[in-house]
């Protein structure tokens, strides 16, 4: 019987035991962190789009009737390829009507100077007056006159014809054919400034065309490095640099934001013109800092606190301001307040 209540006696007491450890190990401050040393960059983000070099809106220098097209959308072509051709019908007959008017002006300026000739001969003889002869003179230089507008006249509608026939004007890819055969184009030479009837981009050299908010413009200049990411291309990374800031900035919805190109240095024959994308502009770099996830931290006015964990038993946290420096969506560097080791509770 006694040994039946000493062996009570030590799981009782076996089992205090446990329940004190596991009492200590209810005190587990949650989820936490070490800070430690690594790098950490200052990125900038400009929002924006991939647009191509050169982009061309074709348009006809001839008013017309599309009669057929010899590209469409996505198809390479190169500079001086015939991309679409406008009805001639009515531009040959202009021509030929040109040509014929021609002819007529050159006969009757040669007639003129027939009579010209003639009249002189008699002027000479005594038997016309100078008079006749001033005014014959007269109509072999209106008939010249004549002869050279009607030259004009058809080298233009010949030019006019000419420009029924529609070339690239650059290298590049057709992103759009903005009509079908059969659609009616103006000229660029009216109000309007003509129908677009395709557009062409050169895309052997590509950039992004983002925008940044005013708050970080002054952390971005003209060199920097930067990511592009896409999001036709999640696990894809396009090295890019900063090549122009726009002076000025926009200022939409009481927001100002400045106009940022990223010239796109790799990869440009996976990229597409008007693809959705971010550049992530590598402001600053701080190769040796100590970090801590940003979610350790807690904010108290102007102040920035941390809870450092000191591992004791049982466990206590101990709340501490710290400065901090490089911040991204994920660490903050901090500065003063924390060394490289030491524990951080996540709120």
């Amino acid at each position: 019987m006694r040994r039946r209540l000493v062996i009570g006696a030590v799981v009782v007491l076996v089992l205090g035991l446990l329940a004190v450890r596991r009492g200590r190990r209810e005190t587990d401050v949650g989820k936490t962190a070490r800070a430690e040393r690594g790098a950490i960059e200052r990125v900038v983000v400009a929002s924006g789009t991939i647009e191509p070099e050169h982009l061309v809106e074709v348009r006809a220098k001839v008013s017309g009737i599309v009669q057929r097209f010899a590209a469409d959308a996505g198809d390479r072509v190169t500079a001086g390829q015939v991309v679409a051709e406008l009805d001639r019908e009515t531009l040959d007959a202009a021509v030929r009507e040109a040509h014929a008017a021609l002819r007529e002006m050159e006969v009757q300026r040669d007639q003129a100077g027939i009579e010209q000739g003639r009249r002189a001969t008699l002027f000479a003889r005594g038997l016309d007056a100078k008079e006749t002869l001033d005014r014959a003179a007269t109509e072999h230089a209106a008939g010249e006159a004549r002869v050279a507008h009607a030259h004009a006249t058809l080298e233009r509608l010949e030019q006019e014809l000419a420009y029924a026939t529609i070339t690239a004007p650059i290298d590049g890819v057709v992103l759009e054919r903005e009509l079908t055969t059969g659609d009616a184009v103006a000229s660029v030479a009216t109000v309007t400034g003509g129908t677009v009837i395709m557009t062409i981009a050169d895309t052997s050299q590509m950039h992004l065309k983002g925008v940044v908010d005013e708050n970080d413009i002054a952390r971005v200049a003209v060199g920097l490095d930067a990511r592009i990411r896409t999001e036709a291309y999640t696990d894809r990374v396009f090295p890019g640099r900063v090549r122009k800031i726009a002076p000025i900035g926009t200022r939409k919805n009481n927001v100002t934001s400045f106009n940022v190109e990223v010239t796109v240095l790799d990869g440009i024959e996976a990229l597409s013109p008007r693809m959705s994308a971010d550049a992530d502009v590598v402001a600053e770099v701080h190769p040796d800092a100590v970090v801590i996830p940003e979610a350790a931290l807690v904010y108290d006015g102007d102040d920035v606190l941390v809870d450092v964990v000191e591992r004791r038993s049982p466990a206590r946290v101990a709340r501490r301001k710290v400065k901090v420096g490089i911040a991204n969506e994920q660490r903050v560097e901090i500065t003063d307040g924390l060394a490289a080791g030491d524990e951080v509770k996540l709120q």
